[in-house]
């Protein structure tokens, strides 16, 4: 991709406040703050990287109960426990964590203000197979298949290949 490419600049999150929402994307998610233009209503921009940005918006407005977006992260493990602990991975939706059949690991995380956040290991990140054991994590690498008309999907694991 070049620099003339089109890209993702920024995605916009509405929330209830700032108060609980900072610390969430901050210190659970791991996003650094990034400076705030005045816009007329209580804001915080968050960087992503050197391109792209979150921009939040204290905003009554409804929130998706499937639809997210996706962070790729490069400490998926360290972002895992601390999702545990503010008890904010959400397996309603999506289903359990899991090993994609590509290898990668996702998971999906819900803010304190009902936003859904898809997370996901950068690629080829090297994951303790002591996480395969927690009652969050689905211990086969599959994927999460909902037919069409349905309400309720289910894990689909891969079958490992034949010797």
């Amino acid at each position: 991709m070049t620099e003339r490419d089109a890209h993702i600049h920024h995605i916009n999150v509405n929330v209830d406040d700032l108060e609980t929402a900072i610390p969430f994307y901050r210190d659970v998610v791991g996003l650094p703050l990034d400076p705030t233009p005045e816009q007329g209503m209580l804001s915080q921009f968050f960087r992503i990287n050197d391109r792209q940005q979150i921009h939040m918006n204290v905003l009554d407005d409804a929130r998706a109960f499937r639809g997210h977006f996706c962070l790729e992260v490069p400490d998926f493990e360290g972002v895992f426990r601390r999702a545990k602990e503010a008890n904010a991975i959400d397996t309603s939706p999506w289903g359990r964590v899991r090993a994609l059949p590509g290898g990668k690991m996702q998971m999906f995380v819900r803010d304190p203000h009902g936003n859904l956040i898809e997370i996901a290991s950068s690629p080829g990140a090297t994951i303790d197979s002591a996480l395969f054991e927690d009652d969050l994590v689905e211990p086969l690498q599959g994927s999460y298949r909902l037919l069409p008309g349905e309400d309720v999907g289910a894990h689909v694991p891969v079958e490992p290949p034949s010797a």
